[in-house]
């Protein structure tokens, strides 16, 4: 949806002396007021163009066309939504419309139904485990965030009047919503049905890789220069040859002949690869010079010998101090007291 495609909807006429908005006979004909143009004004001014966010667009627009034509209906009595009735949406994914009354009524036999299942568990329910879904898009919502009272769409009116001159269920004030990835903007749109669209304001904004700067949507900040990236890679000796790119960058893939960790075998392989491990036991001659480490391949020092310092008999009841590595700890002479196998 274009800007001249907004623009050109009609413009908002004086509403009809006597309105039928809430006749459901099908045979009579609806006078409805166009409110897009009004809605999208304020969008429109900071954006000469809506091709990156018409999308966004598209789904506000219509959910207008529905409501202008009595085609919205609530997914769960099937009944057409009028202008008067008390509504809900989902703000969570779909935004659905539905009925206040609906989704009481739903979101009550949810939460019941879920209680007596976890009662027949013989479990306590906790009543923050206890959800209901959106009858549309299946998200779920904690029980004490059952609806209660009858908001406008930017959920800052609690029942909003009806006035032929704004679009129903809404305040007609501007949304004000923080708008998506906490950019710091706000919703320019009046009072919608919807996502938020993307924020149209202009900023400056550097590509992924950080060479080009450029004045871009805030909505669409994100870019790519599609230059080579030349980041340094996390081995810090080569960079990155992928073209500009979100996100970190691929593991360097360089080859080079390396040393393992204790620096015994020598390989060819990639550089995110070069810190390894061979198969081989350490065998460095420890600090007492009479024993080798033990321990696998590994890097920097090896440790004390664990023969030397405090050592203990067989059966744990004596301590020997000071005693040479290489000495055989004599044993107690005591009654060892360890328990069995048999227990």
């Amino acid at each position: 949806m274009s800007t001249s495609m907004v623009a050109a909807l009609p413009l908002p006429q004086s509403p009809p002396l006597s309105s039928d908005s809430d006749n459901d006979s099908p045979t009579r004909d609806h006078h409805h007021v166009d409110h897009s143009s009004s809605i999208f004004q304020s969008y429109l001014s900071h954006s000469s163009t809506v091709s990156t966010s018409q999308h966004d667009l598209i789904k506000i627009q219509s959910f207008l066309i529905s409501s202008r034509s009595g085609a919205l209906s609530c997914l769960i009595c099937l009944e057409r939504i009028k202008p008067t009735d008390p509504t809900w949406s989902c703000t969570s994914r779909c935004f659905a419309l539905f009925h206040l009354l609906c989704i009481q009524s739903w979101a009550h036999q949810s939460t019941t139904l879920a209680t007596l299942r976890a009662t027949s568990r013989a479990a306590i329910p906790d009543e923050n485990s206890i959800v209901w879904p959106c009858p549309k898009c299946r998200v779920d919502y904690p029980k004490s965030q059952t609806p209660k009272n009858y908001y406008c769409f930017c959920g800052k009116l609690e029942d909003p009047p009806r006035d032929p001159w704004i679009l129903p269920h809404s305040c007609g004030e501007i949304c004000g919503q923080a708008l998506r990835n906490n950019c710091g903007h706000f919703c320019l749109l009046l009072c919608h049905p919807g996502a938020c669209p993307s924020c149209p304001k202009l900023v400056k904004t550097k590509c992924f890789c950080g060479k080009l700067e450029d004045v871009k949507r805030c909505g669409f900040k994100n870019f790519s220069c599609n230059g080579v990236c030349r980041k340094f890679l996390e081995c810090g000796g080569h960079r990155c040859g992928e073209i500009c790119h979100e996100g970190d960058c691929p593991p360097c893939r360089e080859k080079g002949v390396y040393r393992c960790l204790c620096g015994r075998v020598k390989m060819e392989r990639q550089c995110c690869e070069r810190h390894f491990r061979c198969e081989n036991a350490c065998n460095k001659i420890l600090g007492c010079g009479k024993h080798g480490c033990e321990r696998g391949c590994h890097k920097g020092e090896c440790g004390e010998c664990p023969f030397q310092g405090k050592r203990t008999c067989p059966c744990g009841n004596r301590i020997y101090e000071g005693m040479a590595c290489d000495v055989t700890v004599p044993l107690c002479g005591a009654t060892c007291n360890k328990m069995l196998s048999c227990g």
